[in-house]
């Protein structure tokens, strides 16, 4: 991981600068930022925008971090790229990120798209992707995550957040505290850009919530866009939705009737690993890859929303430079099992990952009620052994008290208890 924008500058320079070869926009936040990201760049494509969208992490493949017009690049694309790339490793120092997202610029520079939706990968002020003169910027959420890095209050996470802002260009903010917007409302008078919030951009209310969506009612001054199917679960999806619909009227402009196909373009946005949801053998199984306080809590309290405790069943893993806080308070609510297992780490990774006994007696045990819940500590056997395909085993067998198994915590949690499912049957 590399801090400042010096060598990400740099590399620009060197490969002739293909950010500015089209618009682009900033997606910030602590949670729901990809859910942004996702449903405006589906949206400013249906109004004809070649669009492509950059997204961190994958689950599956490294390929859908960069997308044009929803489809992922392919590795073909990224290798061509990187060719021009690997050659000044050796006078610019780059990170693993710095290169990808000069590949995405190459490639979207390449494929002559005509506006970029930039997901920041971590904060805002010093991201690899803050080397673009965004049009406009989006800040979806604050909460507390990498306070090693952006800072131990929400404050301080905040301010860093606000880096992606630009002098003249529109901000636009999802909730916020009042001590919260009290801070973005200084920043956008002392340096001069419109800050817009829910009561500059409309309104979205839940219809109908859905374990797999919602219909979410969507109005704006400018249109009112009915019912809407979202295709991701939670509340907070209204807002993204909000946000999204917002920023895409001021970078596409609007009609009488508001932006062409916005309603179709949202229900069929997708991105992999965000609450999605897999019929397999009669039960339902989740990939979601909430990770933070923030995200597990939502992620538990719309399982515990539409789902009996009993039947429910959660594995989970998690590095240890993650921080929980309250969060196993809210599994513990909404889960009746619970299978605690080493996510694994890739090859040459410096991560350390929780122990499953760790994770019970460090988070779980102290929010456990008496004889209330089952937990398994399912553990590695040898390096021959593959967990995974255990558990789903277990999971699958007629005699399994699950109907719904959701798999989140660490991102690769979720890539390989994905990949198991998609490999295997039941």
């Amino acid at each position: 991981m590399t801090l400042g924008l010096g060598n990400i500058r740099a590399l620009m320079d060197r490969l002739g600068h293909p950010e500015r070869a089209f618009r682009s926009v900033l997606v910030a936040g602590t949670n729901g930022k990809g859910s942004v990201t996702t449903l405006l760049a589906s949206v400013l494509s249906a109004q004809g925008l070649r669009t492509g969208r950059y997204t961190s992490p994958h689950v599956f493949s490294v390929a859908e971090r960069i997308c044009v017009d929803g489809a992922p690049v392919t590795i073909a694309e990224m290798e061509h790229a990187a060719r021009r790339i690997v050659p000044l490793r050796d006078e610019i120092p780059y990170s693993y990120f710095e290169a990808l997202t000069a590949i995405a610029f190459l490639i979207y520079a390449e494929r002559g798209i005509d506006i970029a939706v930039l997901e920041v990968g971590l904060g805002g002020r010093f991201d690899a992707t803050n080397v673009v003169d965004p049009e406009l910027s989006i800040i979806t959420s604050i909460s507390l995550d990498h306070r090693r890095i952006l800072g131990d209050t929400v404050e301080e996470i905040l301010r860093e957040k606000l880096g992606v802002s630009r002098p003249g260009r529109p901000l636009l903010v999802g909730p916020l505290t009042p001590a919260l917007s009290a801070i973005a409302g200084a920043r956008a008078a002392s340096e001069g850009f419109p800050l817009l919030g829910a009561a500059e951009l409309g309104a979205a209310t839940i219809a109908e919530p859905l374990f797999d969506g919602a219909w979410v009612d969507i109005r704006t001054p400018a249109a009112d866009y009915g019912r809407v199917r979202l295709p991701f679960g939670g509340d907070h999806q209204a807002g993204n939705a909000l946000l999204a619909i917002g920023a895409a009227e001021r970078l596409a402009g609007t009609g009488p009737g508001g932006l062409v196909g916005a309603g179709a373009a949202l229900s069929a946005a997708h991105i992999p690993g965000r609450f999605e949801c897999f019929e397999r053998g009669g039960r339902t199984f989740v990939i979601d890859v909430a990770h933070n306080e923030a995200s597990i809590a939502a992620t538990a309290d719309h399982v515990a929303a539409f789902r009996p405790r009993e039947e429910c069943a959660l594995v989970f893993g998690l590095l240890r430079r993650k921080e929980l806080f309250a969060a196993p308070g809210h599994l513990v609510r909404a889960f009746g099992w619970h299978c605690l297992i080493d996510p694994g780490l890739e090859p040459g990774s410096s991560d350390v990952a929780h122990a499953p006994h760790e994770l019970l007696a460090n988070y779980f045990a102290p929010h456990l009620p008496n004889g209330a819940s089952n937990v398994i500590l399912w553990n590695r056997v040898d390096q021959a052994d593959d967990p995974l395909i255990r558990l789903l085993r277990w999971l699958d067998h007629e005699r399994s008290p699950a109907t719904t198994v959701v798999a989140m915590g660490s991102h690769r949690v979720v890539e390989e208890f994905g990949k198991r499912m998609m490999m295997t049957q039941p």
